[in-house]
């Protein structure tokens, strides 16, 4: 048998941007499930009831992101549901009350239960769906439940989220921040900062809910601020953008800072994309059209006008 190729190096080694992969669910259900009976698809889970089953499937065919947690480290058990950015958890009598939790909330209907003040930090280890999820989620989950104040973070490793090749993947909850690529040497540096409800800049993904080419072009005035002394949680991007990319085509946007406005240009590059190691695995994958920034300069600027 050959040796294992992780779709992670290929993307690292192809040097596709993680900068642009923001998007986030809009909602969530986590359900505490222990991480040993995760199974693809998480509702074909060991231990679950055909009507538990029935739920979580239904569920996520409704478009809402349904996630099994846990937390092997923790004094007591997670509690059994935990909704997000409501940032609500609860735990329920018998499993007929979580059935109806579960279709209540596709429905927007929120079960009674406690608000956790704490941010929730989901990290994928889902080695069922991915290898990488696995070799780099899980040593990145344990450096941060290693790092973290408990009063401040509730860390959880999750089932899949998404962006396999951008591993360790991790939300940020109830902000709907993404990151991608944390390593556990970063962990500390990423807790700091989200402590200080500051963005985390190295791994951070982009804004959700943007359109890529905004979210690469935010992304880069942010750093560019961030480089001068200048913590922004945000920036303004002014510019038309079409909608499909042609390779290499330049994108123009204006980045409109307190003190300062910036040029950022994108172009467009084709990467071949190989979204997790069975796609690798099967030898299989496709190209995708990716903006990616070309250059970020300052523009003349006055404080009472703007840009000039």
């Amino acid at each position: 048998m050959g040796k294992h190729v992780f779709c992670t190096d290929l993307c690292l080694a192809l040097g596709e941007p993680l900068a642009g992969t923001g998007d986030t669910p809009e909602r969530a259900l986590l359900l505490a499930w222990p991480r040993g009976k995760w199974r693809v698809p998480r509702w074909q889970s060991a231990d679950m009831s055909p009507e538990l089953s029935a739920a979580i499937h239904d569920a996520a065919m409704s478009g809402l992101y349904i996630g099994l947690i846990d937390k092997v480290e923790a004094p007591e058990s997670l509690p059994t549901l935990h909704a997000q950015p409501e940032n609500v958890y609860a735990s329920f009598d018998d499993e007929a009350a979580l059935i109806a939790a579960i279709r209540n909330y596709v429905d927007g209907i929120l079960f009674a239960g406690t608000r956790d003040t704490r941010r929730t930090i989901i990290c994928c280890t889902d080695s069922r769906r991915d290898a990488c999820c696995a070799r780099y989620g899980f040593s990145t989950y344990k450096a941060l439940v290693a790092a973290a104040d408990p009063a401040l973070f509730n860390i959880v490793q999750c089932t899949h989220i998404g962006g396999c090749r951008f591993a360790a993947s991790l939300v940020v909850m109830p902000q709907r921040q993404r990151y991608g690529r944390m390593t556990a040497e970063q962990a500390p540096a990423f807790l700091s900062a989200l402590a200080r409800d500051e963005l985390y800049l190295p791994a951070y993904k982009g804004r959700t809910d943007r359109h890529e080419a905004e979210q690469v072009a935010e992304l880069a005035a942010l750093a560019w601020a961030s480089e001068r002394g200048q913590v922004l949680k945000s920036v303004a991007i002014t510019g038309a953008i079409p909608e499909a990319p042609i390779e290499g085509a330049a994108l123009n946007l204006t980045a409109h800072l307190p003190q300062a406005a910036l040029a950022i240009s994108l172009t467009a590059r084709s990467f071949y994309m190989q979204g997790n190691c069975q796609i690798v695995a099967d030898n299989e994958g496709e190209d995708k059209l990716r903006w990616c920034l070309a250059s970020v300069t300052p523009l003349p600027f006055s404080p009472l006008s703007g840009p000039t």
